[in-house]
């Protein structure tokens, strides 16, 4: 068992304080938005070997970790995006590596060859947008407002109806040739936030477009959001993104964890590059509803175990007088998330505080946590 070495993303969407305090260190006035542990070169994790050297993680688990595992404190909304599915980010990262586009390029959409589906557990209660509402839902919203701008979008899903002629609006809407003006933009933001105030939103569309305007005023992707389902996670509880599927997350901290993949397409509520015919060709239909998991519980542990090779998601809470036992083989990253506990495996033990991490190699059998506090525990079922 190894303590990890993590890296902190500093995105300006990040929170000043909650990463800092969970690790134990001075805020510096940065925003600190993730944290990471896994082998993604964009931000590996790093093991300390005999000697007191700092060697890469893929270097002691022998291979890349099929999933990444993060921690998100979101202070203010992430951007509008969806994730591609394997063969479309094979194709785009061989042909953008054709073209001679650096990976850290701005107009860089593919950062590797890999999908990207994932899941959020929420640590504190969490808001996202996660896939279209149902295309009677998308009427009933658009419906409840007389701008220019819903009357025409609403016409144009009476003429191209169904969740493909809904991609193809949003598309158009995302277009800079096709997109709205901006005056109509504002129109249609007004009557959302005067809806809103009057106490009559529609599951909470018009919210959505309030509270995110005051981020990203003029963005289509205001018009987007209202079209997504909204959803509150509670602390515990957690939600699967397939690959596909649009979204964006509100507020809250989370642990995310995902096949090990970096690549997203940006649909809007952001100043980074968007692609919208590409988001077009991404976006598959995924859920009506969002999905929202229901663990399995074996002897006190919770496991969230989505349908995906690439990763799962244990979670334990021990209170001083038990013990619990992690299941799985493989390749494993427990992650402390609350209070302060002890790791043991074959291999060794060690004493976890919030947001410090282990690696448990493949050979060193169980994981079993003491003490009181909770972990997470990353694997490939």
């Amino acid at each position: 068992m190894h303590a990890l070495g993590t890296v902190v993303q500093h995105y300006d969407w990040g929170s000043p304080t909650v990463l800092p305090r969970m690790l134990g260190e001075e805020p510096d006035g940065s925003p600190w938005a993730e944290l990471w542990m896994g082998t993604h070169p964009l931000g590996q994790s790093t093991v300390a070997v005999e000697g007191g050297a700092a060697v890469p993680l893929s270097e002691v688990a022998g291979r890349p970790l099929p999933y990444l595992l993060k921690i998100l404190a979101i202070d203010k909304p992430l951007s509008l995006q969806v994730h591609p599915e394997a063969v479309m980010a094979e194709r785009g990262f061989a042909r953008e590596n054709e073209r001679g586009v650096a990976l850290d390029a701005p107009h860089r959409v593919f950062k590797d060859p890999h999908h990207k589906p994932e899941m959020v557990y929420a640590l504190t209660p969490f808001e996202g947008l996660i896939a279209f509402r149902p295309t009677a839902e998308v009427w009933h919203v658009l419906e409840g407002l007389e701008s220019p701008l819903a009357r025409r979008l609403n016409d144009e899903l009476g003429a191209d109806p169904g969740f493909p002629g809904l991609v193809r609006m949003v598309g158009r809407l995302l277009s800079p040739w096709m997109g709205p003006a901006a005056e109509e933009l504002d129109v249609f933001v007004a009557e959302c936030q005067e809806r809103y105030a009057a106490g009559l939103d529609r599951r909470r569309a018009y919210e959505t477009v309030s509270e995110l305007a005051q981020h990203h005023p003029g963005d289509p992707g205001l018009v987007v959001a209202a079209l997504l389902n909204r959803v509150r996670l509670e602390p515990g509880e957690a939600a699967f993104v397939e690959v596909g599927v649009l979204h964006a997350y509100l507020s809250g901290t989370c642990v995310e964890v995902m096949a090990g993949s970096d690549n997203v397409l940006r649909a809007g509520l952001t100043t980074k590059h968007i692609e919208p015919q590409a988001l077009v060709d991404c976006v598959r239909m995924g859920m009506a509803e969002a999905h929202v998991l229901t663990p399995k519980e074996e002897a006190g542990v919770r496991l969230f175990a989505p349908e995906v090779d690439e990763f799962a998601l244990a979670v334990a809470t021990v209170d001083g007088t038990a013990e619990a036992l992690l299941p799985g083989t493989g390749p494993r990253i427990v992650l402390c998330v609350d209070g302060t506990v002890t790791a043991e495996a074959t291999s060794g033990s060690l004493t976890l505080t919030p947001a410090r991490s282990a690696f448990v190699p493949d050979d060193a059998g169980a994981v079993r946590v003491r003490g009181t506090g909770t972990v997470v525990q990353a694997y490939a079922p």
